[in-house]
């Protein structure tokens, strides 16, 4: 197989896993918990910035065309512009925060300091559009978009780390690389 091929491959089955589990959520207020960060984090830790970002944007754009990948089982472009749209468009961010800075320190900390870097960008920014949307005091934004997810954050990130070293050792045992 070619490396075009196969990046679209790589692509295509990293686009499928974020629309599969995506849409997994439990309502904890006005932002879900969902595994969407967990998988993004994946994407982004195992393949490269440029398969990472398509496969991200691919989830995006098909949320945004109404098919109900996001948090839920929901879909649509005014999901891009409510009250969780800062969560969804960081969600662009993981993969070059990631994928740049982690062939920066191609470490096991590395790995664990970008994905650290990835999840607070995103939940700040998610936090920000929040307070903003929703027109809440920060106490309150802060409440309800950062709280509730730093030990979930957390534990998604050793998730993250420990699957995202397994899948590079397999790669460079073997010839595939994302």
């Amino acid at each position: 197989m070619n490396s075009n091929t196969q990046r679209i491959v790589i692509t295509a089955v990293l686009t499928a896993l974020l629309i599969a589990v995506g849409p997994l959520a439990v309502n904890i207020g006005p932002i879900p918990m969902t595994l969407q960060t967990l998988i993004i984090a994946l994407v982004a830790s195992v393949s490269s910035t440029r398969v990472s970002l398509t496969a991200i944007g691919l989830y995006l754009l098909l949320g945004a065309f109404g098919l109900p990948v996001f948090a839920g089982f929901k879909g649509g472009f005014v999901l891009l512009a409510g009250p969780t749209a800062g969560y969804l468009w960081s969600f662009l961010l993981f993969a070059p925060i990631i994928g740049l800075s982690f062939k920066r320190w191609n470490n096991v900390w590395g790995l664990i300091v970008t994905n650290i870097l990835a999840s607070v960008v995103n939940l700040t920014i998610g936090t920000i559009w929040l307070i903003i949307s929703m027109q809440l005091p920060v106490e309150a934004g802060v409440a309800a978009g950062i709280t509730p997810f730093i030990l979930s954050s957390t534990l998604k990130i050793t998730v993250v780390v420990i699957v995202a070293l397994a899948v590079r050792q397999v790669q460079a045992r073997t010839a595939l690389a994302f």
